[in-house]
């Protein structure tokens, strides 16, 4: 049994709320060494609380103590926003919170919660924000301030008497209707967010979702599986406010129109902006426009993020994905021929032999790609591959989910054992540094010092993982 949720009285003055994205937990690899994204869903919070008397803790950067702050504060409302990584942190967040001498009501929101909000059903969470959430908390706080009930609001599940959580049916959210982020965070220090070599670097949403429908894919089954664009107009006012030249577009994949990219090249040169952008997009949009990649390298694309994940067709098309390996070779092509630097992310199979670890490291290689992740097969909760899973009786590993770091192992390797596995992935990860032609590039991006911190910090990134694989399997 846990107690109700206790409606304070109407409070007409503003509220004291604390929002926060938690801290990485320890188990977890520190890749914010390498990129640290301005914590978009906190300066869209500032934005639709700029009434209410909010303080806001990234965790990325600033490592006060949430409870102990919410405390100092009196906080009334704590906002968190997760990844699935963070579960278990939150969870005994909520559980010190509670125990505060005036504990505050505790929400949860972002990503995981959007499609997994049941890992959230626990006591001392008062709501689950998983539909239109800043539309839901919107309504929420009008209720707090009116001292009305809440627990009916649409797109957010909450807690009943008896301990189990109802969730109540919402809308995906309608990108048309976002303010523009009054990016608190991110005027008040700049300094704290970069991508790789870009420092100070801003993150704009366009669209929410993907239409793509890769099986091992998250971000295909956020925004209830819809794809929702931003009006232009609102992006480039948004871009055109920022107070830093390099601007992250955080879109789940950017390159889904042909029109839409064309457009945003006309309305980028119309405005006379002059940024440098990160983008993730897809390997067959590449193969299939080089043009409008031209374009987009014109109004000042400067690095392409794109899933390769695997080095054979029958792979590819085995989890969904529309690009085949002939598109990612044409993509390495396109890119470099325009000077756009190459993020390429690729995935390991447990089952791999050790020339298949070769193998991948000699594609990197061979084609000077400088900048690449290699990222366990991980089934998310959520996910279509999952379900399938689920389906034939083979359900995915559950919890610990800190766990689902994209490193580890959930199934073990079939002709290696878990030592030789992550010593090889420990290998592909140096790859590109101590490759002669990427380390030239790489040294030419982040200057000489630069290139040598890199270097020690991937080695150094690299013995971490180790050792905590050790500590916490």
């Amino acid at each position: 049994m846990t107690d109700p949720i206790v409606v304070p009285p109407a409070r007409p003055a503003p509220l004291r709320v604390l929002a926060c994205k938690p801290r990485p937990e320890r188990q977890t690899i520190h890749l914010e060494r390498f990129i640290t994204s301005e914590p978009l869903e906190l300066e869209y919070l500032a934005t639709v609380l700029e009434e209410e008397q909010l303080t806001l803790l990234d965790g990325m950067v600033d490592r006060r103590d949430p409870c102990r702050l919410a405390r100092r504060l009196q906080a009334e409302m704590v906002l968190i926003s997760a990844f699935i990584t963070n579960v278990h942190g939150v969870l005994a967040l909520a559980e010190r919170l509670a125990r505060l001498p005036l504990p505050p009501l505790v929400f949860v929101g972002g990503p995981h919660a959007e499609v997994v909000p049941e890992h959230f059903f626990s006591p001392g969470i008062a709501g689950v924000f998983f539909a239109d959430q800043l539309a839901a908390l919107r309504t929420v706080v009008s209720r707090l301030h009116a001292g009305q009930p809440f627990t009916d609001v649409p797109g957010v599940a909450f807690p009943r008497p008896d301990g189990a959580f109802v969730r109540n049916p919402g809308p995906a959210l309608d990108p048309a209707t976002l303010p523009l982020p009054r990016r608190t965070l991110l005027q008040d220090h700049p300094g704290r967010y970069r991508y790789m070599y870009l420092n100070r670097c801003a993150s704009v949403k366009t669209a929410f979702g993907c239409p793509e429908r890769c099986v091992f894919c998250f971000c295909t089954e956020q925004q209830q599986g819809r794809y929702d664009a931003r009006p232009l107009d609102a992006v480039v006012e948004e871009i055109a406010g920022l107070p830093t030249d390099h601007v992250f577009l955080l879109d789940d994949n950017f390159l889904t129109s042909p029109t839409r990219v064309a457009e945003f090249c006309d309305r980028i040169a119309g405005a006379g902006l002059r940024k440098r952008f990160i983008a993730y997009g897809g390997a067959d949009f590449v193969s299939r426009h080089p043009d409008l990649l031209a374009r987009l390298r014109a109004v000042g694309l400067d690095m392409l993020v794109v899933g390769f994940e695997f080095l054979s067709d029958a792979e590819l098309a085995a989890v969904h994905k529309r690009a085949r390996l002939a598109d990612n070779d044409r993509t390495v092509e396109v890119c470099r021929a325009l000077g756009i630097e190459l993020f390429a992310l690729f995935i390991v199979d447990p089952a791999w032999r050790p020339e298949d670890f070769r193998r991948l490291a000699s594609y990197v290689r061979r084609r000077e790609i400088a900048f690449a992740t290699f990222s366990t097969c991980t089934v998310f909760p959520g996910t279509a591959l999952s379900r399938q899973l689920i389906a034939a009786g083979s359900p995915p590993p559950g919890p610990p989910w800190w766990r689902y770091d994209l490193l580890r192992l959930h199934t073990r390797p079939a002709h290696l054992s878990p030592l030789r596995y992550y010593l090889w992935l420990f290998y592909l990860y140096l790859v590109p540094g101590f490759s002669p032609a990427t380390a030239r590039r790489l040294r030419r991006l982040y200057g000489t010092w630069g290139f040598l911190r890199l270097l020690w910090l991937s080695v150094r990134t690299g013995f971490e993982f180790l050792i905590k694989l050790a500590i916490w399997r």
